[in-house]
């Protein structure tokens, strides 16, 4: 008779460094649509401002912290 086996952990949260991280890059997002919607009144120029902010964020940010 196999014997049971021993249950499996519970997921590991999310750590307090990412996030950080990923709140930064929220941010960053979010003040480069804003700005770029109030300089040009244009959404979709605001979207990728916003999107290419959050992603170099979400790159570099690693590296740094």
């Amino acid at each position: 008779m196999p014997e049971p086996s021993s249950p499996t952990p519970p997921p590991e949260r999310l750590s307090l460094r990412w996030a950080l991280i990923l709140l930064a890059a929220v941010v960053a997002g979010l003040l480069a649509g804003l700005l770029t919607f109030a300089q040009s009144r244009n959404w979709s120029a605001a979207l990728l401002a916003a999107l290419g902010a959050s992603g170099a964020a979400l790159v570099s940010l690693p590296l740094l912290l």
